[in-house]
Formats: C-alpha cells, structure tokens, sequence
C-alpha cells in the first residue's frame, strides 16, 4: 500500500506534544480585490500610462537610447501595479496553507511557516463577504510619522498576522475564540 501524502503534513512536526489539529483550510479562489484598491487602481493606471507615454516620447523625439531605456524599469513597474500585483495574489493564495491547532495558528505561505501562539493572541478582527467567505486579522501595526510637507501628521496600517479569503469565516473565527477561552 502506497502512502499518499497531504499537503497539510507540513504541520506534523510542528505539533507539541498534546496538540491537535481542530481546523484546516486554504484560501478560496477569487476576490483579488481589496479595499486599498480605491486607490490603487487609479494610481497604478496613471502611472503606467505616464511612463508608457514617457518613454514613447522619448523615443519619438530621437532622445538617446540610454535615455530613453531610462523609463523601461517604471514600465515594469506600472505593469505590476497594473496587472502583477493580481497575478502575484492569485499565485500566492494558491500556495497558502492554514492549519489551526488547540495551541496555535499555522500559516505555510509556500514553505515560508508562521505561527500565532493561541494564548498570546494580539486582537482580531473579522472581514466577512456575502458568501461566506472572508479575512480574520490580528493585530495591527501602526506607523505614525510625519509628512514633508508642512510637517503633516501621517499613520498607517499593517496587519501582522492574516487568514485571507477562508471559506466560512465566521465558523473560523469562533472556533479560534472558544480555543482562547
């Protein structure tokens, strides 16, 4: 009999003794978008289209080819805020792995291993879609800082640790919560 091996076997031998697995899953397909995409789709399209145009007039207008070469790493650039970063995401999902135990949470993001200890969770939060589908987060990571100009006060976001676009969250993440009690 021939031994077929899971995906999830990568937790195996993260497990201590007395730890079981309560949970496994992956991201869902699809929903590539997010909320910073408001912002990032009109940006990314100025951009690309900027250095396209930048570098077509460089050329048109007979500039030096080193010149003109000059505006090729922000057409790579713009392609990847345009189309890559999508592309990236899919990719990334597709080789993701979740895994939760009665004594932590295990991401496997491609052979990269990240672990949450269930008692020391940082706070969650919960992003649920009409399907079912949706993002658990937790903790944040606020930078705040100081613009150039006229010496603003600027912050922003970044969550630490994040199970995204799992299939019924909401079950997920009370599971998660009735672990930590």
């Amino acid at each position: 009999m021939m031994y077929e091996r899971d995906e999830f076997d990568f937790c195996k031998r993260m497990l201590t003794q007395g730890e079981y697995v309560i949970w496994k899953g992956k991201p869902e397909k699809g929903r590539l978008f997010s909320r910073n995409d408001i912002v990032m789709i009109p940006f990314s399209l100025v951009w690309c289209g900027f250095a396209v145009f930048w570098f077509v007039s460089a050329l048109s207008m007979g500039a030096p080819i080193p010149f003109a070469m000059f505006g090729i790493p922000f057409i790579c650039v713009g392609l990847y805020l345009v189309f890559g970063r999508f592309i990236h995401t899919a990719y990334r999902r597709k080789k993701t792995l979740y895994v939760i135990t009665n004594k932590k949470i295990i991401r496997n993001y491609g052979g990269r291993i990240d672990m949450l200890e269930i008692a020391s969770l940082p706070p969650m939060r919960v992003e649920a879609f009409g399907d079912g589908c949706g993002n658990i987060y937790f903790g944040e990571v606020i930078y705040t800082g100081y613009t150039t100009s006229r010496r603003r006060r600027a912050t922003s976001t970044e969550h630490v640790f994040a199970l995204e676009n799992i299939p019924d969250v909401v079950r997920v993440q009370d599971m998660i919560a009735s672990i930590g009690n």
